[in-house]
Parts: C-alpha cells; structure tokens; sequence
C-alpha cells in the first residue's frame, strides 16, 4: 500500500510540474496519425495534451490503412484504427500495440444511406445494387455480419470500393444506388437535403476503434505513452459530459481541414458511438476473434487465429488512469 501511495504520488509531483510549467521546455512531442475521426478531432482541439506536457505533431491520413502501413514503418508513434483494418494488422505483425479504447458499438454506427427520392425502403431492395463502401473497413464487416445473422451475403450486391469523401459524392451524384458508411459523412448527406438513412446495423457485431503505438517506441517511452492516453481518456470524457463541447470542438476542427460542418450537424452522430475509455483485456481479444471469424469466412483473411491478448499493453492504461486521477 505503501508502494502505490508513493507511486501515485510522484505520478502527481511529475505531472504537476508539466502542468505548471511555460514554454516549450517541458513538451514532449509525439507524431499522432489523424483520420480526422471525432475522437481524434476533439483530442487535438481541446488542447488536453498540453495539459501531460505532451505536444501532437499530427500526421493526416485518410484510411485505417495508411494508419497500420504508418505504424509499422514507425512514421508515427500513436493513432486510431477501426478494429477491422487492426484485427488484419495484428494477424501479419506483432509490431503494433493496443493502448487504448476511442470507440465501442454494436455495428449500430454503420448506416446505409440511398439518394432522397430512391424507391429502396429495405435491404432486399438492394439486392444487385451498387453500394459504395471501403472494403476492408468496419462498415464493410456491418454489413457482412449483418447478412450473416439475417439471410443475405456480400455476393448480392455489387460492392465498389470507395474512399469515405467519394461516398458522399456518389449519393449527392446519383452514381451509385447506395453508400455504408458513419457520421458525419451520412449526417452531411441528410442535413444537405440529398440523402435519407434507410437503416443502420445494430446488433451486427461487437466493435472498437482502438488506440494504438509502435511497439517499439511503447516499450521505450512507456511513460510518454501513457501520458498520451491519460490526454485521449479526458477528451473522450467531453463527448459523454458535454456533447455540446464535444459537437463546437468537431466544428472548429472540420473547418480547419476544409470541410464547412455546422455543430448541429456534427452532434447528430454522437450518439452512435459510445466513448468511454474503458480497457476490457477480455472483451478486446473478443472483438479481434470476431472480426478474425468474420474476415476468415469472407476470404479475407487466412491462417491459424493470433494470440490477441499479445498486443495488448494494459498496463500504459492503467497508468494513464492513474495520471489523470492524479491531474483532477
């Protein structure tokens, strides 16, 4: 007991000290991949990782892709990946590790939206459609899943693989009968006027986007890693204290990167994610098994299931909690 009062007060005396000091002295930079998802977005609006001494050299990517090639090249040292494109990465590689939870959902987030005016009311009515989705992604596993519980497969439709913006682009065009994908890509196409949810796909399937490190730079800078996390477990707080924030922070971030999206458009979709920074070892390597089965079964992926719980690093997180039990 002794031991963890000592520990937890040095955790205290070392972040006090960041907190209180200026300049750029006391900042330790971190290079962060940003898919300019909610959760980074609010990460590095709130300015929370200035509060662990921590400064974000932010790396823009478009896909959960080019996030895992990243990592493995140790081009970045932190990022968010959906836990299809991870579950793939840690089939392939040990060079990755789990740090901590953004986002849990049961496949509800991934929705199908179709052009205003489409006569398509079910998904039966899409049955030799063109739907645009990205192969490989999570809302590509909701829909495989989905078909699984409910007596359709991937084969009944005539998939394109299309990067999230072109998503948007083909349904306000007409050049595709539907697209799959989240927030704020479907709630932009139904506050514009020219898309309507038909539904969602709840109850597909056990989802989390995770935070992740090169394990490399994990295993050296376990500290400045846990710093990281302590930053991403408060900003993941604002959504579930303060949607208001968490949809005004969403607001300055997107326009910063181009895109004019009001508050009130970007808050539509919070709630189809659930944000507590929670780190469940066990329900973790469930999720990474059911995607394994899924992406197995659909002839993606190939080989004897991993160890999961490997990747996992459940100690950096708990160590986070503890700074910013230590910060507040």
């Amino acid at each position: 007991m002794l031991h963890l009062k000592q520990s937890t007060l040095a955790v205290a005396l070392s972040l006090a000290v960041i907190a209180t000091s200026t300049g750029a002295t006391w900042a330790e930079t971190i290079r962060m991949s940003s898919r300019s998802s909610n959760w980074d977005i609010v990460l590095i609006e709130s300015g929370i990782a200035e509060k662990y001494g921590l400064e974000l050299e932010v790396v823009p990517m478009k896909t959960g892709v080019e996030v895992t090639e990243a990592m493995i090249g140790g081009s970045v040292d932190v990022g968010s990946i959906g836990e299809t494109p991870l579950t793939s990465l840690l089939s392939k590689t040990d060079l990755v590790a789990v740090i901590g939870t953004a986002v849990s959902t049961d496949g509800g987030y991934a929705q199908v939206i179709v052009p205003k005016d489409s006569s398509i009311q079910t998904i039966d009515d899409l049955k030799g459609k063109r739907i645009a989705t990205k192969v490989g992604s999570g809302s590509y596993r909701a829909l495989n899943d989905w078909c699984a519980k409910n007596g359709c497969s991937l084969n009944d439709f005539e998939i394109l693989n299309t990067s999230p913006g072109a998503i948007l682009a083909a349904i306000e065009a007409g050049s595709v009968d539907a697209g799959i994908w989240f927030a704020p890509i479907t709630s932009i196409a139904v506050a514009k006027g020219f898309g309507r949810i038909m539904m969602d796909f709840s109850g597909a399937n056990e989802g989390q986007a995770s935070w992740v490190s090169n394990r490399e730079f994990a295993e050296a800078n376990p500290e400045l890693v846990a710093k990281f996390v302590a930053a991403t477990i408060e900003a993941q707080r604002i959504f579930t204290d303060d949607p208001d924030r968490a949809a005004a922070l969403l607001e300055i971030g997107m326009q910063k990167r181009g895109r004019d999206l009001t508050a009130d458009i970007l808050k539509m979709g919070l709630a189809d994610f659930d944000y507590a920074p929670s780190f469940d070892p066990e329900r973790k390597v469930r999720v990474f098994q059911g995607v394994f089965e899924s992406l197995s079964a659909a002839g993606k992926l190939s080989g004897d299931m991993p160890d999961f719980a490997a990747a996992l690093m459940p100690d950096v997180h708990a160590q986070a909690h503890e700074m910013v039990g230590a910060m507040n």
